[in-house]
């Protein structure tokens, strides 16, 4: 008798969320498998216990900056036709989040823009309290990361954006700091998509000045010289890495074997456009008795010259031959990406002489 009078109050009393596409079933927390956390997040707080909410009382403005790019309405229209064919799911489904000091939404934009395609009015979620912002923005980043199909989880875009606001809001930009946050946060993500993250994010602040290591040098490798590039205002830059005009190359010397094909690749076609090859250079970092200075000095006395004399031999050419080798044009202008932290400014390339030919 007790269990009948328990489920006739329980219906009525949330009968305004039930609808063609949610039913009472899915007004009752207890089925719902999905259990609220903080994933982890210092900051964070559950307040009560999950509960129906109303898409109309989360009256709230925040913006979630990890959410680079706003509502995805191709994923919306996948969620709504999971709805529509096997209604709302409470055994691999999420619940919504909102915060209990400004009734904002952390993550439930797509959901409530699913739900107002389908006439449903409100979703089971999770009151929380944040101590910060910084709280706020990593629980938004990490609660929207799941492995089912129909989840909207964020993008290394979204990823990006929300770990350059936190470092932002807690004025940390060391090399060690972007790498803890995009692993955190970038948990679900490939590890090449995380490393493309963290590389932007340290050019980014590099360039701007903000990251102080305490490091000597600046490890560079052949993304973050493309990535330098992209950000610095060098005349180099403007006249030969984006000039059509002219024939370019990179290399990072810990990789430069590697790089002879393309070496060979890149001259054959500046020969072909009459043109020089101009090659911009980010080498090792120095130990032991070795210097900046002399590393890069060993491109042009060691590296290069042992290119050359492979190819002079086999095509059976002598010393006086050296020179038609479009890197060594009088007119190619190399360069060397800012390394030392101490004394080079990471917006400037250095020129460093390439024996007696330029």
């Amino acid at each position: 008798m007790e269990t009948k009078e328990l489920d006739a109050t329980f219906n009525v009393s949330y009968n305004p969320f039930v609808s063609q596409y949610w039913d009472a079933e899915a007004c009752n927390p207890d089925n719902w498998n999905y259990k609220p956390s903080t994933y982890g997040v210092k900051g964070v707080e559950l307040v009560d216990t999950p509960d129906m909410k109303l898409f109309n009382e989360l009256t709230g403005n925040w913006k979630n900056p990890g959410r680079a790019y706003g509502i995805d309405l191709g994923k919306c229209q996948e969620i709504e036709d999971d709805i529509r064919e096997n209604g709302i799911d409470t055994k691999e489904g999420s619940m919504i989040y909102w915060d209990v000091d400004d009734s904002s939404k952390i993550n439930t934009y797509h959901r409530e823009h699913v739900a107002s395609q389908l006439g449903i009015a409100g979703w089971m979620g999770q009151g929380v309290r944040f101590d910060n912002e910084a709280a706020k923005i990593r629980f938004a980043c990490k609660s929207n990361n799941r492995k089912q199909l129909t989840h909207n989880n964020t993008s290394g875009n979204d990823v990006e954006t929300s770990v350059r606001k936190v470092l932002e809001l807690e004025n940390t930009f060391t090399k060690k700091a972007i790498q803890d946050e995009v692993e955190d946060l970038g948990w679900h993500l490939s590890s090449t998509t995380r490393d493309k993250i963290i590389n932007t994010l340290l050019v980014e602040f590099i360039v701007s000045g903000k990251t102080k290591s305490g490091e000597r040098y600046t490890q560079h490798n052949a993304d973050t010289i493309w990535r330098l590039l992209e950000e610095i205002d060098d005349p180099w830059v403007e006249d030969y890495w984006k000039n059509d005009e002219q024939t370019t190359l990179s290399i990072h010397m810990k990789n430069f074997e590697s790089r002879v094909g393309s070496l060979l690749s890149s001259a054959a076609a500046a020969t072909t456009n009459h043109s020089p090859l101009n090659i911009i250079f980010s080498v090792t970092v120095p130990t032991g008795k070795e210097t900046l200075d002399s590393k890069r000095e060993k491109v042009f006395s060691s590296f290069i010259p042992s290119v050359e004399d492979r190819m002079m031999t086999t095509m059976g050419l002598g010393e006086r031959h050296r020179d038609m080798f479009p890197w060594n044009h009088p007119d190619a202008e190399h360069r060397f990406v800012a390394q030392d932290n101490n004394k080079e400014k990471p917006d400037v390339l250095i020129k460093i002489k390439n024996r007696n030919y330029n």
